[in-house]
């Protein structure tokens, strides 16, 4: 391993390569340029109230207002450079920018890396951490993507900068890590772990008055958001937020999305129970040496608490600055969110944080390790989890990937044409609240529905001839609502391939996603089975008398036909 010859050195870089290239196709491949839900609000209509309001002061005010519980200001000024360079709002380019944070980010673990004077063979593994699909909704969600991707770099970017003792622009990026979302104000105990381990007391009372200015600053006028009684679900339920804490914490070991919860979370809790074992051992030798300076305690170092390399100082400290900001961030999360389901805790755009976890606890082990064969070993099983990981989550989550994809595309010609569709309830004050923002949007140019929805459609509209009797097609009335089912129907992970029900007459066209069937057999790996369908509420039709049938697309190629009319009332 100590000499690497020219075409071993290709190859150890294309291999590292190719979980980012990956990861850059989906991205390319299945974002969808349209806002899902939680969307609407910093971006949508942050960006027409900005552009339909006179008064700066006022503009000034939507840049620092309140989403729910986070402030976006990063999010909306990379909205607004893009808007100011180009007249127009493309959500596809606010999934890119979100994501090339994460390349920021991986660039900071490498300059980091490289102080240690580690062989860069043994940065491999990283990549296989760091960009998985099992994180799609902080890439292929735009308010998750510039969310988490945001405040995971600035936070990293505070940490690498007072690791390398540039006190000032480290803090700065701990301010811009703060409006990032709520998350970034856990980078502020991250430094001060930092700095108190550094003996830069200074510093660290500076920091601690900044941090209440900053953090008073982004909760100021925000409401609880309800998380009061979060503290009353964990006194009735604390072993929820332990369990939550640790399934957080091993989230990257979520291996079957689409099954229950007791199965999708034991291998998460079990294996961040685990890494965080020999992270605690670790932080302990960091933590050591400073109560044996600071406190003349204790006389004599354990042998065990007294291995950290020299050449490895600004990597240590990085990484330790890193690992307290995602503990106290799973902290709080354990303690907040169980109250809303236990998924919560391995929810696809938290996956980011368990990344890094594992990152920062294979760098901390290579860092650390003084004989070479450890080393060597310890590279080897990283190398091989790293890459199993990735390959199960390819296996298990691009389908999942691809399922979204299509069921954004119909929902969106769905808004374009029927006023609804992107997450709120048909024919609600919401639904029309936006269906009016979002058609002025389009008359002014600013926004485009993509024209992967109204292809679909008029593929619907050449779709006749009656197939109700066909095998293996059901449609059921079931009162307040229609259920259609088609047990031959398999997945496929072509964007422009699925199959749909449409509800049509001569004055408009509805187009549903049939659902895949979730796999119930022995593979718990495989995530669909054969076959798909859809529940239709009549609650999101107008009243009138319609055609339903199914229309299979594969491509330019069309199938499908009529199952039968229906009338709403």
């Amino acid at each position: 391993m100590q000499t690497v010859s020219k075409n071993s050195r290709l190859f150890y870089g294309i291999f590292m390569a190719v979980p980012i290239a990956v990861w850059i196709f989906v991205i390319l491949y299945y974002s969808v340029n349209l806002p899902w839900y939680d969307d609407f609000d910093p971006f949508s209509d942050f960006l027409h109230k900005w552009i339909t309001e006179p008064d700066f002061a006022t503009r000034l005010k939507l840049l620092f207002q309140p989403n729910n519980e986070h402030r976006m200001v990063i999010g909306k000024l990379v909205t607004l450079l893009y808007y100011w360079v180009t007249g127009h709002l493309n959500f596809t380019l606010l999934h890119i920018a979100g994501s090339s944070f994460m390349l920021g980010t991986l660039y900071l673990f490498w300059r980091a890396f490289k102080s240690s004077g580690l062989s860069w063979w043994y940065f491999l593994p990283v990549p296989f951490l760091m960009f998985q699909l099992q994180f799609h909704l902080a890439f292929l969600w735009a308010i998750c993507a510039l969310q988490h991707p945001p405040v995971v770099f600035f936070a990293s970017l505070s940490m690498f900068l007072l690791a390398k003792n540039r006190f000032l622009p480290g803090m700065l990026a701990a301010i811009f890590a703060t409006f990032a979302m709520s998350s970034g104000i856990f980078v502020w105990p991250a430094g001060v772990v930092v700095l108190v381990l550094a003996s830069r007391y200074k510093q660290v009372a500076v920091w601690c008055v900044v941090a209440v200015v900053a953090v008073g600053l982004y909760f100021y006028g925000m409401s609880a958001q309800g998380n009061e009684s979060s503290v009353d679900f964990f006194l009735k339920n604390p072993h929820l937020s332990v369990l939550g804490f640790f399934a957080f914490l091993g989230g990257l070991f979520d291996f079957f999305p689409e099954k229950a919860i007791f199965t999708r979370s034991v291998l998460p809790v079990l294996m961040g129970f685990l890494v965080m074992i020999w992270v605690t051992i670790w932080l302990l030798r960091r933590i050591f040496p400073w109560l044996k300076t600071t406190f003349s305690w204790p006389k004599n170092l354990p042998v065990w608490a007294n291995q950290n390399p020299d050449n490895a100082k600004i990597l240590q400290t990085f990484l330790v600055g890193i690992v307290t900001f995602l503990l106290v961030d799973g902290l709080v999360i354990g303690l907040l969110r169980p109250r809303f389901g236990f998924f919560v805790m391995i929810v696809s755009n938290y996956k980011i944080y368990p990344a890094l976890f594992l990152t920062v606890a294979y760098l901390a082990f290579i860092s650390t390790a003084v004989k070479v064969n450890v080393r060597e070993t310890g590279f080897k099983i990283a190398v091989a989890a790293g890459v199993m990981i990735w390959a199960i989550s390819m296996y298990s989550y691009l389908p999942v990937i691809s399922e979204r994809n299509k069921y954004y595309t119909v929902n969106g010609y769905n808004q374009e044409f029927n006023g609804y569709g992107l997450g709120h309830v048909p024919y609600s004050k919401s639904a029309m609240y936006v269906d009016s923002m979002m058609k002025d949007m389009v008359k002014r140019g600013v926004y485009e529905y993509p024209a992967s929805g109204r292809l679909i459609a008029r593929q619907a509209e050449m779709v006749s001839g009656d197939i109700s009797k066909m095998s293996g097609i059901q449609i059921e009335d079931r009162g307040l609502a229609i259920y259609v089912n088609d047990t031959e129907n398999r997945i496929s992970y072509a964007r422009n391939s699925g199959e749909y029900v449409f509800v049509r007459n001569r004055a408009r066209l509805y187009l549903f996603k049939m659902e895949q069937h979730k796999y119930s057999g022995r593979n718990i790996f495989m995530q669909y089975d054969k076959g798909a369908d859809v529940l239709i509420p009549n609650t999101s039709l107008l009243p009138d008398t319609y055609e339903i049938g199914i229309v299979h697309v594969n491509g330019d190629k069309t199938g499908g036909g009529v199952l039968r009319k229906i009338t709403i009332p």
